[in-house]
């Protein structure tokens, strides 16, 4: 933490922390270790960052939500890309981003699209800087960027949720229950 970090009582979001946000994301199961060497910095500053990351309220809980990231950085929160591709070979698309700690998902898929890929990412500029490396790959033809407006439903990892608070993640409390 940086002298105006302790000052101030804000902890200004720095690369590495961006990049370890990115893996709990992606997998909220990583070892700090597995963090430690994607991230390139040691366990003890992994360790450090998501111990004040906690500490401050970045991190609310171990199923890692995101604090108000409107205070860090006005936030792109989760973008698709569409891929057409020169030719059939989406393995080679994905062996190319699939180390992207931003990354959430990727698809092949039939029709007139042959990817798609879902990122997280914490600002515009970052999702300008993973569109333009993607674009730059030799067998993206075109790329559309999708961002996503609100979010209505979510149902991935909904037991593991359960197992690790102990509460209900089935119900969404911005549904309105339906009267019989």
């Amino acid at each position: 933490m940086s002298v105006s970090d302790r000052a101030s009582g804000e902890l200004r979001l720095t690369e590495t922390d961006r990049a370890i946000l990115g893996l709990l994301q992606q997998d909220s199961w990583r070892t700090i270790l597995e963090i430690a060497e994607t991230v390139k910095v040691s366990r003890a500053k992994v360790k450090d960052r998501i111990d004040l990351m906690r500490e401050r309220g970045v991190i609310k809980r171990f199923t890692i939500d995101v604090a108000d990231s409107q205070r860090f950085e006005p936030s792109s929160d989760s973008v698709f890309f569409q891929l057409r591709l020169n030719r059939a070979v989406c393995r080679s698309v994905y062996a190319a981003i699939s180390g992207w700690p931003e990354l959430i998902g990727c698809w092949s898929i039939a029709g007139d699209l042959d990817m798609i890929v879902l990122v997280a990412a914490m600002s515009n500029r970052e999702v300008e800087r993973l569109r333009d490396k993607l674009a730059r790959h030799p067998e993206v033809k075109t790329l559309t960027t999708l961002t996503i407006l609100r979010e209505w439903t979510d149902r991935r990892d909904r037991q593991f949720l359960e197992i690790l608070d102990g509460h209900d993640h089935t119900r969404n409390d911005d549904e309105v229950p339906l009267r019989a």
